[in-house]
């Protein structure tokens, strides 16, 4: 659980941190890509868009930060590949969610809130959240070499003492 608190809370600092510093350098504060006519809610409330993928890396790096510790260059970059479409994969149905809710929020309220809350806002997700994230460059690309070493840290920081006789 330790190894859990540890990821998900620097790296909720490092991505919030990392968003703020590009909002203030990036032309018009675009850190995020967002589809035509359709509202960018993570722009309003980004701090929420941004934990739901550092809960999923937390939950992710915690499970392999043992092996990611050991294993070679290569194998931990292409454990970090991995360890981003995964965290990706799991976050988009999620920001979906948040979207739909934050839609409702505005007054966009349907009859049948549930099943759109519950069924369509993660397909949904997964439609268009791969593409806000892919159009997120440099953010993306900086939270992958983020990942690469907060998950390295955490395996030293966390690594098992080895008892010798």
């Amino acid at each position: 659980m330790k190894k859990f608190f540890f990821y998900f809370i620097t790296s909720s600092i490092l991505a919030v941190a990392v968003f703020y510093m590009l909002w203030f350098i990036l032309p018009m504060n675009c850190v995020f890509g967002f589809p035509m006519r359709m509202a960018a809610y993570h722009y309003d409330h980004p701090i929420a868009y941004i934990l739901i993928p550092c809960f999923f890396y937390s939950v992710i790096a915690s499970l392999v930060a043992d092996y990611f510790r050991q294993a070679k260059i290569l194998i931990r970059i292409l454990l970090t590949m991995l360890i981003v479409l995964l965290t990706v994969l799991l976050s988009c149905p999620f920001g979906g969610m948040l979207w739909n809710f934050h839609d409702m929020q505005a007054g966009y309220f349907p009859n049948n809130w549930m099943t759109v809350l519950f069924v369509k806002a993660p397909v949904m997700g997964l439609q268009w959240g791969f593409l806000i994230i892919a159009s997120a460059v440099p953010y993306n690309l900086i939270g992958t070499v983020i990942c690469y070493f907060l998950t390295l840290k955490g395996g030293k920081l966390f690594q098992k003492d080895i008892v010798s006789n």
